[in-house]
């Protein structure tokens, strides 16, 4: 039988080349003084050894016209073979397979140089205060500071050194279902097309109706808007640009040296524009939806660039409806994953992140438990970091600063391209989303139910702790999660790479055994000395009384907080009170002016 060819680390990587081949014999023994003792004893042993290596350099090692290498000890028994010169990528392979063919030799390996693990360079990424911490590794002990106590994040640094090039791993597109999109330079060279689906002119603030231009015109309210019926029980607001900073979560330029990172290095996205002023009509999201799949919507040309992935972060309050389920059934079978963030009133899961199909996403703080904000229920497929604001009788011990990403620095109008610090399961959503590009670019032939057992199964365990009550309509703020409140468990996103390669490799995935980190930090109990994070849900109350498959009511999708662009109290009133519509609701904080970088003020 053949001898198996192993590359570095297990994978099939491009190689620029090789100083020589390592490769060990079949029943080679071991180098050291028993060795040296055995041949020197045992001249027959020591001859027969010899003719083996013969028959091996002379037969398969060298090329024509090349002496031969020459020989030196490695690792327990194998031997280094190198030439006189380094070997090009392509005479490695030729010895490596050549010398694995041979029926005397156990193994066969390139002896490749291995580079510096390769982490993005832009300055956001790295830095040391309040840096992109949702994207490094997780870890962090409860003796450490609560900043580097990283339990709750999905692990996208091991993820991009699973093996060298797979940053370059081709991005499978993300349709952004939002706002719409602002000109931001880290965006530059990542959108695809996209189209504007907002119907109502009011709604859409641009003057028309659905055109093929998704950029963003600003979704503010004014007190002049409010004499409005369409926006009469709206809240006056600044713009949000929940598209852009969205949008910028999954696909700004990375490893550029300038601003931030996002989860994929080469990252492309389809913006849809479903929202305008005050929120988004069901009607305009289901045929977005249909459209960012590649399905024909009436009136509206072709997606060129249909998307295997779509990013939700609006939703509405009640049951799945059959409007949202029909549509969700269609893009599924076209093999489309629609992730959807899971609101946050710290209630039942919004639709249409409840609805049968979907990747619901529970917010969870850096350290693994549920945020104060974030919705949660049995619908839920899986959790992750969307960044803890100060809300909640806890907040002030354990906010985790949000996660930094780009953003527009307009009020009304559009902007310069800035960056902040971003709160609620509106962010989650696209981490969860950047997960299943990088899945699919691993193994891009994945069905929807491979991927969402992926997410599952990759899943770490939620976290557990003595000093923290679980998540219930009686302890809906931070709490922890379970299988049953919050999905499988904490995104794993390393993991989540593992299992697609496996099923690439046609065969089954295994995760490795470990336990659920158990947290006992001094803050977390001074903030359990407090009581509970929030108080009960009061009883569901609804103002619509209308069966849910008829209705078509909405509600919130993001994160909100005081001195923001949205109170969480008062967004979800309003979801309430305006049930045609369905809502996002978001926190975006922007640290003091004096911290720059470049040109940005962020």
């Amino acid at each position: 039988m053949a001898a198996a060819v192993l590359a570095a680390g297990g994978t099939a990587q491009a190689s620029p080349g090789a100083d020589g081949v390592i490769v060990q014999l079949r029943d080679a023994p071991s180098h050291g003084v028993d060795r040296a003792v055995t041949l020197s004893a045992n001249a027959a042993a020591a001859r027969a050894e010899a003719a083996r290596w013969e028959r091996v350099v002379l037969a398969a090692a060298t090329d024509a016209g090349q002496p031969p290498p020459t020989r030196m000890p490695t690792g327990r028994a194998a031997y280094l073979l190198r030439s006189t010169q380094p070997l090009s990528a392509e005479a490695a392979r030729r010895w490596t397979e050549r010398l694995a063919a041979q029926p005397e030799v156990a193994w066969a390996v390139p002896n490749d140089r291995e580079r510096r693990l390769q982490v993005p360079n832009d300055p956001m990424y790295a830095g040391a205060v309040h840096a992109q911490w949702w994207l490094h590794a997780p870890g962090g002990s409860d003796g450490l500071p609560l900043a580097s106590r990283l339990r709750g994040v999905p692990g996208f640094r091991p993820a991009w050194q699973r093996h060298t090039g797979l940053p370059a791993v081709a991005a499978a597109r993300v349709a952004v279902l939002d706002t719409g999109i602002t000109a931001h330079p880290e965006l530059a060279g990542h959108t695809l097309g996209g189209h504007d689906f907002v119907t109502n002119p009011l709604i859409a603030n641009d003057a028309d109706g659905r055109d093929a231009d998704p950029t963003d015109p600003g979704d503010w309210v004014d007190e002049a808007d409010r004499t409005q019926a369409v926006f009469r029980d709206c809240i006056a607001e600044s713009s949000s640009w929940h598209g852009t900073m969205t949008a910028g979560m999954l696909a700004a330029g990375t490893h550029n040296a300038a601003g931030v990172a996002a989860v994929h290095w080469d990252g492309r996205v389809v913006p849809v524009r479903v929202a305008g002023k005050c929120g988004a009509d069901v009607a305009d999201i289901i045929d977005g939806l249909r459209w960012a799949a590649g399905l024909p919507v009436p009136g509206v040309p072709s997606n060129p660039h249909p998307a295997r992935i779509v990013s939700l972060s609006f939703g509405g309050s009640g049951a799945c409806n059959a409007a949202y389920q029909q549509a969700i059934d269609e893009v599924r079978a076209r093999g489309v994953v629609l992730v959807a963030a899971a609101g946050n009133e710290h209630t039942a899961l919004t639709r249409p992140a409840n609805c049968r199909g979907v990747v619901g996403v529970v917010a969870l703080n850096r350290d693994g438990f549920k945020t104060t904000y974030s919705n949660f229920g049995p619908e839920a497929v899986v959790a992750t970091v969307g960044g803890d604001n100060t809300d909640g009788a806890w907040g002030g011990l354990l906010a985790d600063g949000g996660l930094l990403s780009i953003y527009n620095s307009g009020v009304r109008q559009a902007g310069e391209g800035g960056y902040a610090y971003l709160f609620g399961s509106s962010f989650a959503a696209p981490v969860v989303a950047g997960t299943v590009s990088l899945m699919l670019g691993v193994h891009p032939a994945m069905t929807v139910d491979q991927i969402v057992e992926g997410l599952r199964a990759s899943a770490r365990p939620h976290v557990q702790s003595a000093l923290i009550g679980l998540c219930s309509p009686a302890n809906p703020g931070r709490c922890l999660c379970t299988a049953a409140t919050c999905g499988a468990g904490i995104l794993d996103a390393d993991e989540a790479l593992r299992y697609a390669q496996e099923l690439a490799a046609g065969r089954g995935y295994v995760r490795p055994a470990g336990s659920a980190a158990v947290l006992d930090s001094a803050e977390l109990r001074q903030a359990a000395a407090l009581g509970p994070d929030r108080p009960a849900n009061p009883a569901e109350v609804t103002s619509d009384p209308r069966p849910a498959a008829e209705d078509g009511s909405g509600g919130g999708g993001g994160g909100s907080g005081p001195g923001a662009l949205l109170a969480l109290a008062a967004a979800a009133a309003m979801l309430r009170r305006r049930p045609a519509v369905a809502q996002r609701c978001l926190q975006v904080s922007k640290p003091p002016a004096s911290a720059v970088v470049g040109n940005a003020t962020i």
